[in-house]
């Protein structure tokens, strides 16, 4: 997270600000973005890395994912135009289907219980549908939480991801 600047000290905590978010293009807070997510993502990671190998795997698989598609980031920002939480959205053909699919790659917030998630989603599923896409989809690890959030969005399995250590 950046550090806290001297003006940043005098506006209220985004806890207090966040109910007046709004939802903005995220391509000027790419920084943010990917800085809240490493940090959230390293969360979920099984990997035993160190911090710096741990940071140079999740950039190279960053840079790995924005290589294909056509990408989309919206951000919710607080009336002082703070980082709130963002949804990362990319268009590829499908690989099943043959059709264009918006494979929603992230989306987190700094607030929970706000509608801001939702916000953030119904606004990639608005930019999809714009690029014609066909459906949505998106990858949710079976012990996260999430699954039932998404569930209630109307996302449902379609698919099961078999893994096998070796």
């Amino acid at each position: 997270m950046s550090r806290p600047n001297k003006l940043d000290m005098e506006l209220p905590l985004i806890e207090e600000t966040a109910r007046g978010f709004r939802i903005v293009d995220g391509e000027d807070y790419l920084d943010e973005i990917f800085e809240y997510d490493m940090k959230v993502s390293r969360g979920f990671s099984r990997a035993e890395l160190s911090d710096e190998e741990y940071v140079s795997a999740y950039y190279r698989v960053i840079n790995r994912l924005l290589s294909h598609g056509e990408h989309k980031f919206f951000v919710a920002v607080d009336p002082y135009n703070r980082y709130l939480g963002h949804v990362w959205v990319c268009v590829l053909e499908d690989t099943v289907d043959f059709v264009p699919t918006a494979y929603v790659l992230d989306v987190e917030t700094k607030v929970h219980g706000l509608g801001i998630g939702s916000a953030l989603l119904e606004r990639a599923e608005e930019w999809a549908r714009e690029k014609s896409v066909k459906k949505v989809s998106l990858r949710v690890e079976l012990d996260n939480p999430a699954l039932e959030w998404y569930r209630r969005r109307g996302y449902r399995e379609r698919a099961f991801i078999l893994e096998k250590e070796l």
